[in-house]
């Protein structure tokens, strides 16, 4: 029979044979996890190696059962394992922040389309009071070369004062229509970029969203509307629902339409106890069937080289169910559109 001076150099055979001295010595066993050895071969191999005591009829140890295992490939196995879970975590980590990167980028598109949209909108108004204020300025003008000339009558009077009256009412309510639009829009920027909670009324809410967005709708010729229970109010993040609708939106207009098509996008609201539901829906191409279970996943576009990210549904999956603490599905048929349903606390208590 061999000994452990048969398979193992000198210095670890003694080592060996010290440490079955002291298992029979304490009579108890003796578990090594991981040891480094050498074979037959002097290759350098790891084991694991149990010394178990054997006792005699009267309690004595006699005996010594001695186990080594070769575990060297499950351990290489193991630690290439582990420094692959070490790279893909590395990997994820970076992943994260730049998804986090595109999130914020996003974000800031978001606010530029919607400086864009205010320039576009308060020109309207500003440019009819401009105008009703250069024809009030000639037509004062006019009544005072009138008035010196001392042949004024009661009738240049009546007109003169209907003129200022009427320019006086165009001003005004376009002024009126500018605030408002200011107003409007400076709420939802505000929200866009914060992470306030507060009480608002999700229709008007809503409206107000789109009409940032309204230069694109109109260059498109798409109709976006807001039906169903408008004055429903909430406890939430508008700014969550901000981008959510932003985001529904831009992607009917990347995905679901061609540039010469006129689309109809509809947020449709239900209150339903303390639950509100939010059905988006466009009359769009659809999406295939093989699509539908990645539509949530982050980066996952059909556009990627016409500058589609693949993270706006992400952010919206993201917002719904971790911001807002609710749900949402897709249901989708080719060549007759898309709907999203969200059903949301009207009360969210993040």
């Amino acid at each position: 029979d061999k000994t452990d001076y048969d398979i193992f150099s000198v210095e670890l055979a003694e080592k060996y044979r010290q440490n079955d001295i002291e298992v029979l010595e304490k009579r108890e066993l003796l578990d090594i996890p991981e040891e480094i050895s050498h074979s037959a071969s002097g290759e350098s191999i790891i084991l694991h190696r149990r010394e178990i005591p054997i006792y005699d009829e009267e309690g004595s140890a006699c005996y010594l059962l001695v186990i080594s295992e070769d575990i060297t490939e499950r351990k290489n196995a193991h630690d290439s394992l582990t420094i692959a879970n070490e790279a893909w975590q590395d990997t994820l980590g970076i992943l994260r922040e730049s998804q986090g990167k595109l999130i914020e980028a996003q974000k800031m598109a978001s606010l530029g389309g919607l400086v864009a949209g205010i320039a576009h909108e308060i020109n309207t108004p500003i440019g009819i009071g401009v105008t009703a204020a250069s024809l009030l300025d000639q037509k004062i003008s006019e009544f005072q070369q009138l008035y010196n000339s001392a042949k004024m009558k009661r009738s240049d009077l009546e007109k003169f004062l209907d003129t200022v009256a009427q320019s006086g009412s165009i001003i005004s309510s376009n002024l009126d229509r500018a605030a408002d639009l200011v107003r409007g829009f400076k709420q939802v920027a505000v929200d866009q970029s914060s992470e306030e909670k507060r009480v608002f009324a999700l229709g008007p809410y809503l409206e107000d969203v789109i009409l940032s967005l309204r230069p694109k709708l109109k260059q498109l010729k798409h109709d976006t509307k807001v039906v169903g229970d408008r004055t429903t109010e909430v406890e939430s993040y508008p700014g969550a629902f901000s981008q959510i609708a932003t985001n529904f939106i831009m992607n009917s207009i990347t995905h679901a339409y061609d540039d010469e098509d006129e689309g109809n996008m509809v947020f449709e609201i239900h209150l339903d106890g303390r639950e509100v539901t939010v059905e988006y829906t466009d009359d769009g191409r659809g999406i295939p069937e093989e699509n539908l279970t990645k539509i949530f996943e982050p980066f996952f576009t059909t556009k990627r080289g016409e500058g589609g990210s693949g993270l706006g549904m992400h952010i919206v999956y993201n917002l719904v169910t971790q911001k807002l603490g609710g749900s949402i599905k897709c249901e989708s048929t080719v060549g007759i559109g898309t709907k999203f349903t969200l059903k949301l606390p009207i009360a969210n208590f993040q």
